[in-house]
């Protein structure tokens, strides 16, 4: 029917919708990941998917928190100069409906994305060294968002990620932070639809220019007292020589006309 679409069809519930959608987001991670380990030479291990090594969430989530919102601050300028729009998304009030929401736009993102991405891409990149671990998977994380600002905020935030997933050993920390960062956005999404204007704005200025500030006085002292994000990471090839590679750019084109393609369904 005219007007129908993937998130919007015809005769079904909003939490019919919302289940639908979340098999799908699941659906497209899970299959990609299953085909690689079983089509290349990553391994299960490779993924690491095992505790971590100890690791400071005090120091790392204000810091992760500060780097994405420095990213949507710096996106929605570059993004208001050039006159670039974004979809708005409205969120149900309530019920199993904004559960359902919460669940695919905060927890499974955090898992799904970061098993892919930081999982078995940087897994898959590792034995290049951990500079084109890191920096190859988060280009393609922000490709795939297909929005300029959030493209901005998911390579930033892509980068510090996997920078974690090298520092410690595991992907379980970047799963916990993605989350937080992602419960933060929803209720930021929240706010703005159902609360009012002044409370949304007062919310948005602090994510926007606190948790960048504290980041910044947080790195200060730790640079300090002798932390270096180098520590821990192995040498490899240049990245230039990955995103030029021939492999890396079929990896591109797929995943941006598998994501155009998915958004025009939606």
């Amino acid at each position: 029917m005219e007007g129908s679409t993937l998130a919007n069809p015809v005769g079904f519930s909003p939490q019919a919708v919302e289940m639908l959608n979340l098999l799908v987001g699941i659906g497209a991670i899970v299959i990609p990941v299953l085909w690689l380990l079983r089509s290349t030479r990553l391994e299960p291990e490779d993924m690491r998917v095992v505790l971590p090594a100890p690791w400071s969430p005090s120091l790392c989530l204000p810091l992760f928190l500060g780097v994405a919102n420095a990213g949507n601050l710096f996106g929605s300028l570059l993004a208001r100069m050039t006159g670039a729009t974004s979809a708005g998304s409205l969120l149900p009030s309530g019920g199993s409906a904004l559960l359902l929401c919460f669940i695919s736009l905060c927890i499974v993102p955090a898992i799904v994305e970061e098993l892919f991405f930081r999982g078995a891409l940087q897994g898959l990149m590792r034995p290049s060294g951990s500079a084109p671990a890191i920096f190859a998977p988060a280009l393609l994380f922000a490709l795939l968002h297909l929005d300029l600002a959030q493209g901005i905020t998911a390579f930033l935030c892509g980068l510090f990620l996997g920078w974690l997933a090298e520092r410690t050993g595991s992907i379980l920390p970047g799963m916990l932070l993605h989350f937080v960062n992602n419960s933060l956005a929803f209720l930021s999404l929240y706010l703005r639809s159902y609360a009012p204007a002044n409370a949304a704005m007062a919310y948005d200025l602090f994510l926007l220019i606190a948790t960048p500030l504290l980041a910044l006085w947080l790195l200060w002292r730790a640079r300090g007292q002798g932390f270096r994000f180098s520590a821990g990471l192995r040498p490899g090839v240049e990245p230039q020589t990955v995103f030029s590679s021939p492999a890396y750019t079929v990896a591109v084109v797929f995943l941006v006309v598998l994501a155009v393609y998915t958004r025009q369904l939606r």
